[in-house]
């Protein structure tokens, strides 16, 4: 607006409503759990995951700059299929003991 235009008092909010932005419950509060650390098997799970997604993005990237001449298409071609390999393989790790699975049906 212009700047000239005064509060009403039924224009404010009470600063108690609130509250600070972001903020998360006590620890003193009786329904708050702090967060857990993930087990064992997976934080080895995400390394695996970190590692293959890396493998496979390099695989890919050497296979697509090797294409660019005949001899190295032969080395390429491979190599970029051996990415698209690994990466099948990520995503299967990744939904590994996975509940959340459905079928898709065709009427």
């Amino acid at each position: 607006m212009d700047g000239k235009h005064l509060a009403r008092p039924d224009d404010v909010v009470e600063p108690e409503l609130l509250g600070t932005a972001g903020s998360r419950p006590r620890a003193d509060d009786a329904f708050y759990q702090p967060p857990q650390r993930p087990g064992l098997l997976a934080r080895l799970k995400f390394f695996a995951a970190a590692a293959l997604g890396l493998l496979a993005a390099v695989l890919f990237f050497c296979g697509a700059l090797l294409t660019s001449t005949v001899i190295g298409a032969i080395i390429g071609i491979p190599l970029m299929l051996a990415g698209a390999v690994v990466f099948f393989l990520l995503f299967k790790l990744l939904t590994l003991g996975s509940k959340n699975s459905f079928i898709i049906r065709r009427f």
